[in-house]
């Protein structure tokens, strides 16, 4: 076999290993039946593991200090729920599972770089395809929203066709916030990963405003802040009619689709079951002791009952549930995207998994922090003479 064509299949084996990769961890889902286990998560993390490792055998990894600050944080949860509150053994290993596959998908992004940004590309645009697809047939055609999640797992998606007079969304995801909270991280990534190019620009474009379908809450929040990475990691670069058009297409949206008007009776008008839930998780943390503050509540359970203690945010439950141990690596990771990037693209970076609904072990959340720990210089400078040739390409790949 040809060099040329071993290379041009690994090419392709990379591709689809990582979308494949992608998908399952940007697209969670449930069993269907009245037995819900965690199956599925341990099953995204298994077959990631499985079809990403043979990419690392082919171009050996090289281990940056992003990764290191992640390895010593999931290390970190590990010995928690091993030693402080011991949780079951099985799930010490999925936090293991989960931390590794991010560490491969990170080194992978490096290595095999222009299938890492096809493959989350192609991922982004099958959502913001199918979500715009199913908008398009309830208000057209069928008046009732196709279940593309059940079409794919089985399992009903958690959509309504009217939530206080207005139709949410969820294309292939298990519910509206789940597509704000995933895609929005998947659009990060991409932002991160990728050098300017008018594709990349409408691609994140394209996936921004199908966040917005989901006439979610978490829509309000993400979008501003992906338009805001956005603006500011290509500033030099992005064109002014770029923003005009991008712009007006989110005001006729926010103007036509009455998403405003519906937002406004939800958390104004009503009792917000998303924004109870996290009041009663924020209060059920303040009432633990200084004692357990310090050691943290355990990854195992929540410290509340049905008080979804993980949509609180998933840094919120980082630090709460590690306590001193766990917040003092995240520290780290925040203080080394601070100390390559500056502080004000570290806090842009740092406010989605803010308020990311994410289950805090899973793989997006370390890919995503890792990305937010690396060297971005290349990217948020212009392109400057320099001299030592060799010491500006180590700064541009993010070492």
């Amino acid at each position: 076999m040809s060099r040329a064509l071993a290379a041009r299949l690994g090419s392709r084996y990379a591709f689809l290993a990582l979308l494949a990769s992608l998908f399952l961890l940007f697209t969670p889902f449930e069993q269907a039946g009245p037995h819900p286990t965690m199956f599925p998560k341990y099953f995204a993390v298994g077959v990631g593991l499985f079809v990403v490792a043979p990419l690392i055998v082919l171009k050996p990894i090289k281990i940056r200090i992003a990764a290191v600050l992640m390895t010593v944080a999931v290390l970190s949860i590990a010995l928690h729920t091993m030693v402080v509150k011991p949780a079951p053994a099985q799930f010490t290993l999925l936090i293991l599972g989960n931390g590794a596959l991010a560490l491969m998908l990170y080194e992978a992004s490096y290595s095999w770089r222009k299938e890492f940004v096809a493959a989350v590309s192609v991922l982004l645009l099958i959502n913001a395809a199918l979500i715009a697809i199913q908008a398009m047939m309830f208000y057209s055609v069928t008046h009732s929203i196709f279940d593309f999640h059940k079409v794919l797992f089985g399992s009903d998606s958690r959509f309504a066709e009217d939530y206080l007079n207005i139709a949410r969304f969820s294309g292939i995801q298990v519910e509206p916030g789940t597509y704000a909270n995933y895609i929005g991280c998947l659009t990060a990534i991409l932002l991160l990963v990728s050098g300017f190019s008018v594709k990349i620009l409408w691609t994140a474009s394209l996936a921004v405003l199908s966040i917005f379908l989901t006439n979610s809450g978490s829509s309000v929040y993400f979008v501003p802040v992906l338009l805001v990475l956005m603006i500011y990691l290509w500033r030099s670069k992005i064109r002014a009619s770029h923003l005009l058009i991008l712009s007006v297409a989110i005001v006729a949206y926010l103007f036509y689709s009455g998403v405003l008007t519906h937002l406004e009776d939800r958390f104004f008008e009503h009792e917000d079951g998303s924004l109870s839930h996290r009041v009663e998780g924020m209060h059920a943390y303040m009432n633990q002791s200084i004692e357990e503050k310090f050691f943290g509540v355990g990854f195992g359970a929540d410290p509340c009952v049905r008080c979804y203690y993980q949509d609180i945010g998933v840094t919120f439950n980082l630090v709460t549930r590690g306590g001193a141990v766990v917040a003092f690596a995240l520290f780290l990771m925040v203080a080394r995207s601070v100390f390559v990037n500056g502080i004000i693209f570290a806090t842009i970076l740092f406010l989605i998994p803010l308020n990311e609904k994410m289950f805090f072990y899973e793989a997006p959340v370390w890919l995503l922090f890792m990305m937010a720990a690396t060297h971005l210089r290349g990217q948020l400078l212009p392109t400057p003479i320099c001299k030592n040739k060799s010491r500006f390409r180590l700064a541009a790949a993010g070492r």
